[in-house]
């Protein structure tokens, strides 16, 4: 005989009045321990059997395109049968209005997709579905939260595409606790891991996010999953970035890039030339183009610096947005000690427009570069991209991918690009590759000093 907490799942020999792992009070329950033949008699739950490495036959494995290109890219090339994708995001960031955009163009192209809702009616999704214009007779849609009702829909539609709308809603019968407790998500995800392993179809789980930006629910439910991906993007912007952070068959940071319009989240397939629509001409002071880098992808953005004096009336302020507000403080110290450019009476503000966020020190020489334009009030000129790592010597370190980043500007129209000097620089025949050493040497070239 055990008892465990109908809460949090902890075990323990005897009845507590009190939880000690999550603190909740009268929530023991006693629970008989299984046997050894019991344990034994739970053997395989997918029905594979032991064979060598090298004859597992990868011919019926065959990914399924889910009509949307960029998804399907971060994925790493469709929908893998047989897989769970925990798919994550704020409340109101659009989750629910992507994932039946993809069950619509799913259900089209390969079949059976089966749309679970545990925090919608049927006609709630119905109205939203009108205004996507998502109409197709093999997309069927299900209120429900009980997993055992759940589970013999799955039988009767079989699908090949299955999503859970959300995991934190869906409750297993049997099972202590109540809907979202970390006890429920772990019996509920494991069970519709097995079924959707057996059944050899696609799982989306969807996720609700806590206020530190993490998926909420034991990390044992990230780490059960084989695809986990986030929705981000801010409330007053149109832009939605996809983001995958686990990828068992792919690559993992590759992003989407989608805009939010009154008919459903549109792909973005040049996210440069997106961001940078409205920089057709020179930039002013304090503005600066930098290659960042998400995934394999590189993608230009602007840069953009505001740097006031205080007057000496009070404390200088630091605000960034969608940078490292640490390594920005970093950058303004090398600015003072290297460059010799005062700072520490001023109020200094950085952004990258767009939305987009990045904590990659290839943007260090841009910061710099839009820190002492601001301040100086020298706009950067010549249709100019800026890349590198700065030291706190002031040296410019090499980055990854500086090819990729170079084609892109390339790509995009520019004429030039600062970059830190390495054994064996790259070349482009329409675009100008400048090399530099040290941010002093760059910030001559530049003509900001």
């Amino acid at each position: 005989m055990a008892y465990s907490c109908g809460s949090c799942g902890y075990r323990s020999i005897k009845w507590l009045g009190r939880c000690p792992s999550c603190g909740e009070w009268d929530s023991f329950a006693a629970q008989e321990a299984n046997t050894k033949a019991e344990k034994d008699s739970a053997s395989s739950w997918i029905g594979e059997t032991l064979c060598p490495i090298n004859e597992i036959d990868l011919g019926e494995i065959k990914r399924l395109k889910s009509g949307i290109g960029e998804i399907d890219r971060i994925l790493g090339g469709g929908l893998i049968p047989g897989s769970v994708i925990l798919f994550g995001g704020e409340p109101g960031i659009g989750k629910s209005t992507l994932l039946l955009q993809l069950a619509q163009s799913v259900a089209r192209e390969n079949g059976n997709v089966l749309y679970i809702s545990g925090e919608e009616s049927a006609a709630q999704i119905k109205l939203r579905a009108d205004r996507l214009g998502v109409e197709d007779k093999h997309l069927y849609v299900l209120s429900e939260q009980s997993l055992s009702r759940i589970i013999a829909s799955i039988k009767q539609v079989d699908p090949c595409v299955l999503i859970v709308d959300s995991i934190q809603a869906t409750v297993s019968d049997g099972t202590l606790g109540e809907a979202g407790s970390v006890r429920q998500l772990r019996e509920t995800s494991a069970k519709l891991t097995r079924i959707t392993k057996s059944r050899k179809m696609t799982t989306f789980l969807v996720g609700h996010i806590t206020k530190e930006g993490t998926f909420a629910g034991p990390k044992t439910v990230e780490h059960l999953v084989d695809v986990a991906i986030y929705l981000e993007g801010h409330r007053g912007e149109d832009t939605r970035i996809l983001r995958s952070v686990k990828n068992r068959f792919g690559r993992t940071n590759e992003v989407a890039v989608f805009q939010m319009r009154t008919d459903g989240l549109k792909e973005i397939t040049n996210p440069s030339r997106f961001f940078l629509e409205e920089q057709q001409r020179e930039p002013g002071a304090g503005t600066v183009i930098v290659p960042i880098l998400e995934g394999t992808r590189p993608i230009l953005v602007e840069l953009q610096a505001l740097v006031s004096p205080t007057g000496g009336y009070r404390a200088p302020q630091r605000r960034s947005s969608g940078l490292d507000y640490n390594r920005v403080a970093v950058l303004l110290a090398v600015i003072e000690r290297r460059l010799g450019i005062h700072t520490s009476d001023a109020d200094v503000y950085l952004s990258i427009a767009g939305g987009l966020e990045t904590r990659e020190r290839a943007t260090d020489l841009g910061i710099v570069a839009a820190v002492v334009s601001s301040l100086r009030n020298r706009p950067v000129t010549g249709r100019t991209v800026i890349v590198g790592e700065v030291g706190l010597s002031g040296e410019l370190r090499r980055v990854k991918n500086l090819r990729e980043r170079i084609t892109e500007a390339e790509k995009l129209g520019y004429k030039r690009v600062i970059v830190p000097a390495v054994p064996k620089p790259p070349t482009r025949k329409r675009i100008d590759v400048v090399p530099t050493q040290t941010v002093e040497q760059a910030m001559d070239t530049l003509m900001l000093r």
